[in-house]
């Protein structure tokens, strides 16, 4: 029998998604021809607006909430522009270019503090729950 992941795994997880896209968004140009227009736009939005995010209430502290907020409102606004764009439009635009610095601001911050574990939940990356709660 497969045991279902904890509440607080699935947002360690998520974190996890949130840092590999922010990777793509961070090359600019060439995450857009890595992931197409869709997978750009798609792959942040898939994971970004969960109830846990916009309540804080996730793996994300403060600081790297509101980033990651910050460059969802960026990704809503070239949406905005242009809702059509191909990938040579959406390139051209310089949007890539105008996000890439927010998602290296944001990479920054999610190292600072680490990447947590996919298969045990911690409180902070590299601290098990369960150590925790023994102290």
């Amino acid at each position: 029998m497969i045991e279902e992941p904890s509440e607080r795994l699935i947002e360690q997880r998520v974190r996890s998604r949130i840092y590999e896209i922010l990777e793509i968004l961070a090359d600019c140009d060439a995450g857009v021809d890595l992931v197409g227009i869709k997978g750009y736009f798609d792959l942040f939005e898939d994971y970004v607006h969960r109830p846990s995010i916009e309540a804080g209430t996730s793996a994300l502290s403060k600081d790297e909430r509101v980033i990651v907020l910050e460059i969802a409102e960026f990704l809503e606004a070239a949406c905005e522009t242009n809702p059509d764009f191909t990938k040579a439009e959406f390139i051209e635009s310089d949007w890539p270019g105008k996000i890439a610095p927010t998602a290296r601001d944001a990479l920054a911050l999610f190292l600072r503090r680490g990447l947590f574990s996919e298969k045990v939940e911690e409180v902070e990356p590299g601290q098990p729950a369960a150590m925790a709660a023994g102290r």
